[in-house]
């Protein structure tokens, strides 16, 4: 919230008020909002000719009938969350109260502090909103220094779905990552790392599947259990994941034709074996 309402602000727009629950909330809005005052809820859509509705998914629905029922939202007032799981109907307790509703999701990882509202350059945002709104969202987003990106209301799960896979995953595969090689001697796993990651994530956002590499694409399925086998050794925690990424791996090679049949059919055996193994939960836990 704060980092969209410095970006705003930078645009010539003028806050006039925020509000936050929680002591980190509260820290956020200092830093990124100097002297703007924090008061209720109420009180933000009373002062506010825009107001950013910037809570968790689950609390958001709440949120909105609960202002709308208080008489708290005006007719006329821009009324924007920025839930990326919700599309412009989450907000119908505020139309029918004469809110404009629109959807503003940024695809970014926020930090809360000043850099954020730098991360906001060129970054996409999904709007969802009323065809007659669509202009003023899309100028939002402008202002905000993002791209916006149309999104269909029935779509915003799927496409908040995909966000969650590709971002939330990244982050548990790369710790993952760090905490074997460290397990494995390796003093600066993140300086190891880095230049490989960086590199497959530009190799995947430009040639897709094509870019695939390694043991299973390769088919080396000797390779691949013994990963499983150390990984049960070490780290058994890890072993349901590994499993599940290889087998969607070597499903995408194969029918990209990178994955030779012949040696598919070894490597799926080899994963299945391997998640049958007594002892094995199939979540990569033991009994």
């Amino acid at each position: 919230g704060p980092a969209l309402a410095a970006a705003l602000q930078l645009a010539g727009h003028r806050p006039v008020a925020v509000s936050g629950v929680s002591d980190a909330s509260r820290r956020r809005a200092a830093a990124l909002l100097p002297d703007v005052p924090v008061v209720t809820p109420a009180e933000v859509l009373a002062r506010a000719e825009l107001v950013l509705l910037t809570v968790p998914d689950d609390a958001l629905p709440g949120l909105v009938e609960g202002l709308a029922e208080t008489g708290a939202v005006r007719p006329g007032q821009l009324l924007v969350h920025t839930s990326g799981r919700y599309g412009a109907r989450v907000l119908d307790p505020a139309l029918r109260a004469g809110a404009l509703p629109l959807a503003l999701h940024p695809a970014m990882t926020f930090t809360g502090t000043s850099v954020d509202v730098q991360r906001l350059a060129g970054c996409s945002f999904g709007v969802t909103a009323p065809d007659e709104l669509r202009l003023a969202a899309e100028a939002l987003v402008i202002e905000m220094g993002g791209e916006p990106e149309w999104i269909a209301e029935e779509s915003r799960p799927l496409y908040h779905a995909a966000l969650a896979l590709g971002a939330n995953h990244l982050v548990t595969l790369v710790a993952e990552a760090m905490e074997l090689l460290a397990k494995a001697g390796v003093t600066a796993p993140d300086r190891m790392l880095g230049p490989l990651l960086g590199a497959a994530l530009d190799n995947a956002l430009r040639s897709g599947d094509a870019a695939l590499t390694g043991p299973v694409a390769r088919g080396d399925a000797g390779t691949v259990a013994a990963h499983v086998s150390e990984l049960r050794a070490h780290a058994p925690q890890m072993v349901g994941g590994y499993l599940a990424m290889a087998r969607a791996t070597a499903d995408r090679a194969l029918a990209h034709g990178l994955l030779k049949p012949e040696l598919a059919e070894d490597l799926l055996v080899a994963l299945a074996d391997q998640e049958s193994r007594p002892g094995s939960t199939g979540l990569g836990e033991t009994r």
